[in-house]
């Protein structure tokens, strides 16, 4: 859809912003004075072979290095380097006479399946919430799960872009559409429909860019031969050997300037540290909690809180009040890869995972009280 934030050399598009505020605002108005009594009723399930962690672990002369989205089927292939969060939770609201007035489904995977495709599209989350309301009336929200480090293709088989388009949209928003009706068929309606809060805000610090990945960006900007070798250049100013798998000019220059809009943002902010204020939400509804982290949250994170979470449901939102770039594990931060790597899409502190996810478990621990 239209940009909401300057990620990818691409700027904000604040008329759109200001037109979704004032239409999601509307929409508040309206849910609030067409309520009625209603009961809620929630489940979850498996739904293995739809999310696959995207972060291959491979040999190398500087030790195990990452490849985000590389192939597993070649030789140096070790490992994927953490796990996937396969559970489907869903969540459904119906009126006194058991009509559903909607409900909530939530799965943590990259809504990447239409990507390539020429158009603006929602993606397996659309084609998931648009059959639901098609079988059931009302209307269906999507949670994306802590996906940061996951997404929907398969690089364990030599043929890995089949997961993409049109038809495999289809079959992917049926196939979870299928698994939220299955987890709500085994699921139970909550004996108690109280609502309660907690928020807190980190003030979490960015990494910096050293002067001397500053100065290897300019020059790769300004000066770099066209057959330069990339898997060299990229060693010198990140120390490690991948970005994504394939390193190539087109994504190089926009670390480049990555590095450089970093650098440039935190000199002219004229303070020895820039920290972000970052919102940790906790919403429980009887015993289901959802808990919002605003970034793309590595699904280790994701995990631990539902693990350590002491209500029986949890889900787990990604991308939920803001968007801080991706927070990877520390374990992520010593493997490289694209996730790690500085710049406007990852520019928190490594610490800054498992700080959010302190925070929480706070929370949630705060609500039970």
């Amino acid at each position: 859809g239209p940009y909401t934030v300057p990620v990818m050399d691409e700027e904000a598009n604040f008329a759109y912003l200001d037109l979704l505020r004032q239409r999601l605002a509307g929409a508040m108005a309206e849910a609030l004075a067409a309520r009625r009594p209603a009961r809620i009723k929630v489940g979850h399930v498996e739904a293995p072979g739809w999310t696959f962690n995207r972060r291959p672990v491979y040999r190398t002369d500087l030790g195990e290095q990452v490849g985000t989205q590389g192939p597993e089927w070649v030789a140096h292939f070790l490992r994927r380097e953490g796990p996937e969060d396969s559970e489907v939770k869903a969540l459904r609201v119906e009126d006194a006479e058991g009509r559903v007035l909607g409900g909530l489904v939530n799965f943590a995977c990259h809504t990447t399946v239409m990507g390539s495709e020429p158009f603006y599209s929602a993606d397996y989350a659309g084609a998931l919430t648009e059959a639901l309301a098609r079988r059931h009336g009302g209307i269906f929200g999507f949670l994306q799960g802590a996906a940061g480090n996951l997404w929907v293709r398969d690089q364990s088989h030599d043929h890995p872009w089949v997961e993409s388009g049109p038809e495999y949209n289809r079959q992917m928003g049926q196939a979870l559409a299928d698994k939220a009706d299955e987890a709500l068929a085994g699921g139970r309606y909550l004996e108690d429909g109280r609502v309660r809060t907690a928020r807190k805000v980190l003030r979490i610090p960015q990494r910096r860019p050293t002067p001397e990945q500053v100065a290897l960006a300019q020059w790769y900007l300004e000066q770099a031969p066209d057959d330069i070798d990339h898997d060299e250049f990229i060693r010198r100013i990140y120390g490690h050997p991948y970005a994504f798998y394939n390193n190539g000019r087109v994504v190089e220059e926009w670390f480049a300037r990555e590095a450089i809009g970093m650098w440039e943002w935190q000199r002219r902010a004229g303070t020895r540290e820039l920290v972000e204020d970052v919102e940790i939400q906790a919403i429980v509804v009887g015993d289901v909690a959802l808990v919002g982290y605003p970034a793309e949250y590595f699904t280790e994170f994701g995990l631990r809180t539902k693990a350590e979470s002491p209500f029986p449901e949890t889900f787990v939102v990604e991308l939920a009040n803001g968007w801080h770039g991706y927070v990877p594990t520390e374990e992520a931060f010593a493997h490289g890869g694209y996730e790690p790597r500085l710049g406007y899409q990852s520019r928190l502190v490594p610490e800054a995972g498992d700080c959010m996810c302190e925070a929480a478990l706070g929370l949630l621990a705060e609500l039970a009280r």
